[in-house]
C-alpha cells in the first residue's frame, strides 16, 4: 500500500490515540472492568502518561485515518516528542473514573498491576518501546516495520544501546520473537494467571 503517510504526532492525535488504546487493545490485562465508559478513561490515563514521556511519537495515517502508531522513550534526551498539558489530562481522566465505582475499581486494579509488575523489569536498556498499533485492516503492508524502523533510527542518532518493550500472550508477541528481539522476562497476569507478560529487548547498532 504505497498511499500511507507517516508523520509525527501532534496533540491532536492524542484522542484519536486514546480510542485506539481503548477499543483495540485487551485492557482485561490491567483491569477486571468491563465498563466501557471507564476503560475509556482509563485509556486517556494510560496514553497521557505515554505521551509525556515519549521522545518519539510517529503515526501513520490512510486517507486521514489514523491506522498506525510508534510511542517510545529514551533517557538519552530530555526532548519531549509532543508538547501538551499532560497533568491536565491526567487530571480530568483521573477524576472521571473516580466518579464512579467502575472507575473506582479501575484505579485500585491499576495500582495493584503496578505494584505487581515494577518488580519484573529487569532491563538496563536506555530506551522503551511503550505503545505500537497498526490497525488489523492494515496489516500485511509493511506499516508496523517502518515504524519501528523510524523508532530505531531516532534511538541511532542518539546512539542509544537499545531499547525494551512489554507484551502479553494476548499481543502479537511472536513479531518480536521472530525479529531479533531477546525475551528477558516472563511473569503471569494477577487478573488471569492465563495470560503471560513479556519482557523484550533489542540491541542498537551503533552509527
Amino acid at each position: 500500500m504505497s498511499d500511507i503517510i507517516y508523520r509525527k504526532a501532534t496533540q491532536q492525535d492524542f484522542a484519536t490515540i486514546a480510542g485506539i488504546f481503548a477499543t483495540n487493545m485487551d485492557l482485561s490485562v490491567f483491569t477486571t472492568v468491563k465498563d466501557t465508559e471507564a476503560l475509556y478513561h482509563f485509556a486517556c490515563l494510560f496514553i497521557a502518561n505515554d505521551f509525556m514521556r515519549s521522545s518519539f511519537v510517529e503515526v501513520a495515517e490512510h486517507d486521514g485515518k489514523l491506522c498506525g502508531v510508534v510511542m517510545g522513550s529514551t533517557t538519552m534526551t530530555h526532548d519531549k516528542a509532543v508538547v501538551f498539558d499532560h497533568k491536565a489530562l491526567s487530571t480530568q481522566a483521573k477524576a472521571a473514573l473516580q466518579q464512579t465505582k467502575n472507575g473506582q475499581q479501575v484505579l485500585r486494579d491499576l495500582n495493584t498491576f503496578k505494584t505487581s509488575f515494577d518488580h519484573t523489569r529487569d532491563s538496563d536498556a536506555d530506551s522503551e518501546l511503550l505503545f505500537f498499533f497498526v490497525d488489523k485492516h492494515y496489516r500485511r503492508n509493511n506499516i508496523g516495520s517502518k515504524l519501528i524502523r523510524s523508532f530505531e533510527y531516532h534511538l541511532t542518532k542518539l546512539n542509544a544501546n537499545g531499547y525494551s518493550l512489554h507484551t502479553d500472550t494476548r499481543c502479537s508477541y511472536q513479531y518480536y520473537e521472530n525479529n531479533g528481539y531477546q525475551r528477558v522476562s516472563t511473569h503471569n497476569n494477577i487478573f488471569n494467571p492465563e495470560i503471560e507478560h513479556y519482557t523484550y529487548i533489542k540491541a542498537i547498532n551503533k552509527r
